[in-house]
């Protein structure tokens, strides 16, 4: 069993120095070929190598495959898929309304071209999300919570390093002038915020997908109502208001909502009893 234990953490610190430093290469393949754009070859080195990686340390590294949780798992889920869905849209639109009401916010395109923009985002998105959440969701987190540690450290170490992940290509999805001494220690709370709502109901539902699925839904409907000017933040408000994950109002119903589901911790969010072996059959 402690053999087991050391080849476990032995892995997880190899995946995570990997997912660290792949972001790096990738900006310097980009930089060597003058591409440093979104779309590029260093941007897919940086998407790719983690599942990757957890790929060969499942394979051939001693791992295995029972705790990827790849199944569907929709029986008995519906409740945590329609949050999954449902979540973003609802937090978004409260956030957007409470900065057009204190006029914080101004909105700039109607929802008709909106709703087609979010639309031609879903796919791109569930294509980049089933990359990232079956390395982090699918690897990282149930091998942190098969070496013994609390759920909450799990949570916290995984949205740590997930955070960290995104820094060498965060110029691609921050449309800000704040300093980034300000703006990255916000983003990471709120990452961590994220890692635990994802984390809590891949443990109600003992599958990826859900995480996948909510995810997804953030980056479209979020990203896309930000990046494509959508709304407009004052600046002033931009580290109260914004929608996205550094956004205080963000992080205070991201991270109240995950505080709720992690204090049931003995009973799930939606009602069934919780399983104290969350990883064994995946």
């Amino acid at each position: 069993m402690k053999v087991k234990k050391n080849k476990t953490l032995r892995n997880a610190i190899i995946f995570s120095l990997i997912a660290l430093s792949c972001g790096w290469i990738g900006r310097l393949v980009d930089l060597q070929a003058g591409t440093d754009e979104n779309g590029s070859l260093g941007q897919l080195i940086w998407i790719v190598s983690p599942l990757l990686c957890m790929v060969v340390l499942r394979s051939w590294m001693g791992d295995g495959w029972k705790d990827f949780g790849a199944k569907l798992r929709i029986k008995g889920n519906m409740l945590p898929y329609l949050f999954s869905i449902l979540f973003f849209p609802l937090m978004t639109t409260v956030i957007v309304g409470v900065g057009m009401g204190l006029r914080w916010t101004d909105m700039l395109q109607s929802s008709t071209p909106y709703l087609a923009a979010f639309g031609l985002a879903l796919l791109p998105s569930l294509f980049k999300n089933i990359f990232e959440e079956f390395a982090w969701r699918g690897y990282l987190a149930p091998k942190l919570f098969s070496l013994g540690y609390s759920r909450f450290f799990v949570h916290i170490a995984v949205g740590i390093i997930w955070g960290a992940w995104h820094f060498p290509y965060m110029f691609l999805f921050v449309d800000t002038t704040e300093s980034m001494i300000t703006y990255i220690p916000r983003m990471m709370i709120g990452v961590i915020a994220l890692s635990i709502l994802y984390g809590e109901i891949l443990l109600i539902t003992k599958s990826v997908w859900p995480a996948v699925v909510m995810h997804t839904m953030g980056n479209a409907f979020v990203d896309t109502l930000i990046l494509k000017k959508f709304i407009h933040v004052h600046e002033e408000f931009g580290y109260i208001a914004m929608p996205s994950p550094e956004g205080i109002l963000a992080i205070a119903l991201t991270g109240l909502t995950g505080l709720w589901i992690y204090k049931r911790r003995k009973r799930t969010a939606f009602g069934a009893p919780a399983q104290h072996q969350p990883f064994e059959r995946m």
